[in-house]
């Protein structure tokens, strides 16, 4: 399927979300003729380095993003965040919006990537 490239896709990296190990999307993907694939976990560039070995070996170019939550943000500053089991809640609050960021330019966009990650 040359010219067809999913950019949103998820790996096990993604707790509660994704099944498939990086090295089996990239096995797929090129079973399926694509040329590239794009790996956008929630909130982790955790299987990035898997991913990226795996689509090497596969001949298929990797494409890298992460899926993040938004936090809104009032006049007063941040909104208040609400009560998650880490913070003696009860439930995963899954109301927050949420927006793909994939990398752009190299090792300039990864830098961002890992800027947006970890801030």
């Amino acid at each position: 399927m040359p010219g067809f490239t999913h950019l949103h896709t998820v790996s096990g990296f993604s707790l509660r979300y994704g099944a498939s190990h990086p090295e089996r999307l990239a096995e797929r993907a090129a079973e399926r003729g694509m040329d590239a694939l794009a790996l956008t976990d929630r909130d982790t560039l955790a299987g990035a380095v898997r991913f990226a070995r795996a689509c090497g070996r596969e001949g298929v170019r990797p494409l890298f993003g992460v899926d993040l939550a938004v936090a809104p943000v009032t006049g007063d500053g941040p909104a208040r965040r609400t009560r998650t089991p880490a913070r003696g809640g009860a439930f995963v609050d899954e109301s927050a919006p949420r927006v793909t960021f994939l990398a752009r330019d190299g090792v300039r966009g990864w830098a961002e990537l890992c800027r947006l990650v970890t801030a």
